[in-house]
């Protein structure tokens, strides 16, 4: 699977927060079921640890993308 995101040009300085926030929250949105946020269905903990790399691999890209 390839993901891409575009991040616009004209995102200001000190805006990266807010822009993961809204992307964050669209994921979230999405992945909520009937069971707590928090609650990792036995045997899935390594497909959330996956999950979690790649949030944090976009993270790192998003402030690359924007240098202080």
């Amino acid at each position: 699977m390839f993901i891409q995101i575009k991040i616009p040009d004209e995102l200001p300085e000190g805006r990266r927060s807010s822009f993961k926030k809204g992307i964050v929250d669209a994921l979230l949105e999405a992945a909520t079921t009937k069971s707590e946020l928090e609650h990792t269905p036995e045997g899935y903990e390594s497909y959330r640890e996956q999950g979690k790399k790649v949030g944090e691999a976009l993270n790192t890209q998003i402030q690359n993308a924007y240098p202080k």
